[in-house]
């Protein structure tokens, strides 16, 4: 399998392609449902976040997402997870070493 270069990206028409195809669905079906998942994730994250800050109430919280998302959200989140006090902590992975022999 060939690996990309690290700064190439695929046209996001071969990606919708692929998709279309293998799902044997249509690209306005597809965009529909990326765009629609896109936003929900975005609105969740928000609202969230407005939770964990305290800019919003539990109980609103749940009434834009529902019981099951808010209690997965508390219950799931570990230390140095978005919204801890502590913030996000994020470990920088090595950068790859080139091999120019």
């Amino acid at each position: 399998m060939k690996i990309l270069h690290e700064g190439y990206r695929r046209p996001a028409s071969e990606e919708l392609g692929f998709v279309c195809q293998r799902l044997d669905a249509g690209e306005v079906e597809i965009l529909g449902k990326a765009l629609r998942r896109g936003i929900f994730e975005i609105y969740k994250a928000v609202v969230l976040h407005e939770l964990a800050a305290g800019r919003l109430d539990r109980q609103e919280a749940t009434r834009r997402l529902g019981s099951l998302v808010v209690e997965r959200a508390l219950s799931g989140r570990s230390p140095g997870a978005a919204g801890d006090p502590g913030g996000a902590r994020r470990t920088r992975r090595p950068a790859a070493r080139s091999s120019s022999r």
